[in-house]
């Protein structure tokens, strides 16, 4: 499963930190200025699925 997309730590909406790969990366940046990349996880323990912001390198 190695889609080239790294793991990041992020808090789970349980309260855990994980390391865990986006299943989807996007942009959300008004027009003109520079914005926040958001990945789209899913929690390991639960199977629901959140929303965390990612580090400005992060590639999309």
């Amino acid at each position: 499963m190695s889609s080239g997309k790294k793991a990041v730590k992020v808090k789970t909406p349980a309260g855990k930190e994980a390391e865990l790969v986006p299943e989807k990366v996007w942009a959300l940046a008004p027009k003109g200025r520079k914005g926040v990349k958001i990945g789209l996880f899913k929690d390991p323990e639960t199977g629901k699925y959140f929303r965390h912001k990612l580090p400005d390198d992060y590639p999309i």
